[in-house]
């Protein structure tokens, strides 16, 4: 089967590690190519043909730019044409497609999604996401990250040492995650990651004189020792799809306290979750995470399990190829 992706992401995050874990492992077995901005290309194995297009950046309506994805795109002639994220599903929605079985993976909830008619199946990397999604036909693919084969036992740091991991941007909550950390016992937190809300997040710990119990780490490729020391991790976001900071502490029996959104809202147990922007809230949470981690912990347990069940590589392409199956011409 000729398999081929388009993506238009201009900076990397869980979408795009999604899409370079997929394309790896399917092109294993299929003819597999993506077309993708430049800035990309290493994600990718050998075996993926890789096009670099750093049209798909510019508006998605450009129809010079729609006219060249068609271009690549005819050139390749796949049996599958698989869109992420609804910037490179705008573009693939254009009739200029038509003629090809349209794929699209939606990562996260849209306000909008009469483009998404004129695929023949949607992939949602949760309930939620899907939810939003009907009447168009859509099946729900957890993303797969990489298991360790024996999760790191607990840490027991004193003070407990609590991760949040995300770009810095307003969508993630880090700065109601700091001012819940004012009503959060003794604990230190580290937050890893970078972006534009830096400047403003570290002037935020200074104005809550927190600046020996909240870190910002910065971009790290170290995030999975980061988590393999943690006590706890916190997922402070107004909305998510189905973040892969969720699956990776999970896969490591890491508890987490979250918001209520995306794929913590379909998975985590009654009245563990905190409404989104409401720091005080979210400080009682963490709090009584902390306050008992190892029951805490119990209560995940389940989710644990699922994890390394359903949130695995192998599991991820499994599910997609079998997409892919249904519609094949």
């Amino acid at each position: 089967m000729k398999i081929t992706h388009v993506i238009a992401s201009a900076s990397p995050g869980g979408m795009e590690n999604h899409v370079a874990s997929l394309c790896n492992t399917l092109s294993e077995t299929h003819q597999v190519s993506v077309i993708a901005p430049s800035w990309t290309a290493n994600a990718f194995a050998p075996s993926v043909r890789v096009i670099a297009f750093d049209g798909l950046l510019s508006n998605r309506y450009n129809p010079f730019a729609v006219f060249k994805l068609r271009r690549l795109v005819n050139a390749l002639s796949p049996d599958i044409l698989h869109a992420h994220g609804s910037k490179a599903a705008t573009m693939i929605a254009s009739p200029l497609f038509g003629a090809y079985t349209r794929i699209a993976t939606v990562h996260g909830i849209k306000k909008h999604t009469r483009i998404f008619r004129r695929f023949n199946r949607l992939i949602a990397v949760s309930p939620k996401v899907a939810s939003r999604l009907a009447p168009y036909p859509c099946t729900v693919i957890y993303n797969g990250i990489r298991i360790p084969e024996t999760p790191p036992p607990p840490c027991n740091n004193h003070p407990p040492s609590v991760l949040a991991i995300g770009r810095l941007a307003p969508v993630k909550g880090f700065d109601d995650l700091i001012r819940a950390w004012a009503h959060v016992a003794d604990a230190r937190l580290q937050i890893a990651g970078d972006g534009p809300e830096r400047e403003r997040l570290e002037a935020l710990i200074r104005q809550h004189n927190l600046q020996h119990r909240i870190h910002l780490l910065g971009h790290r490729s170290d995030i999975h020792d980061l988590l393999k020391a943690c006590d706890l991790v916190v997922i402070s976001s107004h909305r998510e799809g189905a973040p892969l900071v969720f699956a990776e502490a999970l896969a490591r029996n890491r508890p987490v306290v979250s918001t209520d959104c995306g794929l913590m809202s379909d998975l985590m147990p009654p009245g563990l979750l905190a409404p989104p922007r409401a720091p005080e809230a979210l400080a009682e949470k963490i709090n009584a995470a902390l306050a008992d981690l190892p029951a805490y912990s119990v209560k995940l347990a389940p989710l644990f399990d699922l994890c390394r069940r359903e949130m695995t590589i192998s599991a991820m392409t499994e599910h997609t190829a079998a997409v892919y199956l249904e519609h094949f011409k």
